[in-house]
Order: structure tokens, then C-alpha cells, then sequence
């Protein structure tokens, strides 16, 4: 059944990836320097001289879970969890624009609250380090390839915890462009897919991020994304009070910005996000803030 399962959501993010690919244009990302002015190799890679920094929060909260069949059910004892993820992404060039150093430090403001305890815990997450490579130009769309380490920088030794304490590693492949149809220069999207093991058993996970944005405005733009996360282990407890020790589940979330740009350098995105599938895990709902600088 999981095999079944992972052939059908290669199969689909495939098929997704060979779409988008048909009649791409060159477009500013998110997560890129861009220029429309000057050649090059990548623009959604950082070259010589460019540093992109991207401070980001988001606020989780959940208070009910669906079980493995897609049973809604309440907490118990009036349970609410919730956290804060202060997070900041980085991104700067290795060897030009052909490689990048990408990394990421998070941390957590963990909460986990019924009727009669309440716990609470801060720390660091998993830091994510890794190197973030142009593979081909296909049109007007670029195809990157992402090796990815998850070094944990917390000890599991207070609940809620802030991750597995479980070093990891993950291989991603993103394709990145526009949609033409829409116009040069006024939308971008992002269709990505990751594979990541748990060393040294489990678990092993599937994620894919389709994202689409769109410039109403020479300032203001309008982000959508859909995130999934499909996590296979042979440990297949549910805690609702510790939420990021739940390793079998399936989740999909949904969220929708509003992003302005202050200069060419400078972004401020904010929005709101809720999950529209899950299986053995919380329903999650939230929103975000995160800015795009380029240095």
C-alpha cells in the first residue's frame, strides 16, 4: 500500500513538473535575486555578491486531530496546542550562481494545555544546512536540485518537544518559472519535491510545495500554496500534546499571502494558512510573516 501510494505522488508531481515546463517565462521568485535586465545563468540563484536573508514567524494552533480514517475528533480535556516559529533562511552563493549555500535556523515557543496541566517549551529545532544547485535551463524554466542536512540543536529532554532529535537528510528537486498565459514578468510559481530520511530507522518522508504568486500591482502581490507532508514509520502513536513526536501521518495545508514590495530589495509577505487533509495528525491553523531581503 505505501509503495502504491509513493509511485502515485511521484507520478503526479511529474506529471505537474512536465506542464509546467511547456511555455514557461523568466520571472522573479521569492526566495531569488532576479533581473530582467542582465543575463543570467540562474535567476533564482544567488550569484557572486548577492546574500539573500529571509526572517520568518508563524503561529500554529490545534485543538482536534483526524485519526488514520479521517475521523475528526476533539482533543481531550479541552487540549489546545500551539507554537511560535521565529525562523531565519539564508541563501549566498558557493560557485556563482551554480551553487548555493542555503541554511536555516528555527526556533520554538511550544505549548501544550488541557483543563488540568499546562507545558510549555523553547528551543531550537532541527538547523538546516545544505547546497542548492542550477541542474537546467528547460525554456524559460529552471530546474534546481537541493541536498539538504537536518542537524537537531535541542535535547528531547522537556515536552512538547521540538522535533525528533534525529539527524536527517533530504534530496529536493524545485522547478521554478511562469505561467505565460498570465503575462512576463507579473507571476511565478514553484513546484517542489522532497524525499527525507530520519537516520538511522525512520521515518521517511514525502514532501511537495506547489506555489503560485501573482503581481496585482507593481507592489502587491498575491501568494498561494499548497503543502503536503507524508510521513511513513513503523511508530504510529498519536500525542495530542506533543504533536512534533508524531511520526506516521499525512497532512496538506493550504495558505494564501499578501505580499508588498517596499524597494527592489525589500518584501513583506503575510498571510494566513489551514489544513485541508490529514490523516493521524492535528488540524492545524495559522498565520505567517516572513520578508524577503537581498543583499
Amino acid at each position: 500500500m505505501k509503495t502504491k501510494f509513493l509511485f502515485l505522488i511521484s507520478c503526479f508531481v511529474f506529471n505537474v513538473l512536465a506542464a509546467q515546463t511547456s511555455n514557461p517565462v523568466n520571472s522573479p521568485d521569492l526566495d531569488t535575486t532576479a533581473s530582467n535586465n542582465t543575463e543570467r545563468l540562474n535567476p533564482w540563484q544567488q550569484a557572486k555578491g548577492e546574500v539573500l536573508i529571509s526572517p520568518y514567524l508563524s503561529h500554529y494552533v490545534a485543538t482536534s486531530y483526524r485519526d488514520a480514517d479521517g475521523n475528526k475528533i476533539d482533543f481531550a480535556n479541552g487540549g489546545k496546542y500551539s507554537n511560535y516559529n521565529p525562523r531565519v533562511f539564508i541563501a549566498a552563493p558557493l560557485f556563482s550562481e551554480h551553487v548555493n549555500v542555503i541554511a536555516s535556523l528555527p526556533y520554538f515557543f511550544n505549548r501544550s494545555e488541557t483543563d488540568q496541566n499546562l507545558d510549555t517549551n523553547t528551543d531550537f529545532g532541527d538547523i538546516e544546512l545544505g547546497l542548492r544547485v542550477h541542474l537546467a535551463k528547460l525554456k524559460n524554466n529552471y530546474l534546481l536540485g537541493s541536498l539538504i542536512s537536518y542537524i537537531p540543536a535541542y535535547k528531547n529532554n522537556q515536552a512538547p518537544f521540538a522535533g525528533y532529535d534525529l539527524f536527517a537528510l533530504e534530496t529536493r528537486l524545485a522547478l521554478v518559472g511562469s505561467l505565460p498565459f498570465l503575462g512576463d514578468y507579473n507571476n511565478f510559481h514553484k513546484v517542489e519535491l522532497g524525499l527525507r530520511h530520519f537516520f538511522p530507522d525512520d521515518p521517511t518522508q514525502i514532501r511537495f510545495l506547489l506555489s503560485e504568486g501573482y503581481r496585482v500591482t507593481d507592489k502587491f502581490i498575491l501568494l498561494g500554496e499548497l503543502e503536503g507532508m507524508f510521513s511513513f514509520s513503523e511508530n504510529e502513536e498519536f500525542f495530542n500534546t506533543n504533536l512534533q513526536a508524531v511520526a506516521e501521518y499525512n497532512m496538506i495545508k493550504a495558505s494564501f499571502n499578501l505580499g508588498y514590495d517596499f524597494t527592489s530589495s525589500f518584501s513583506l509577505y503575510g498571510g494566513v494558512f489551514h489544513d485541508i487533509y490529514n490523516r493521524n495528525s492535528a488540524i492545524g491553523r495559522g498565520f505567517q510573516l516572513f520578508t524577503v531581503l537581498k543583499i
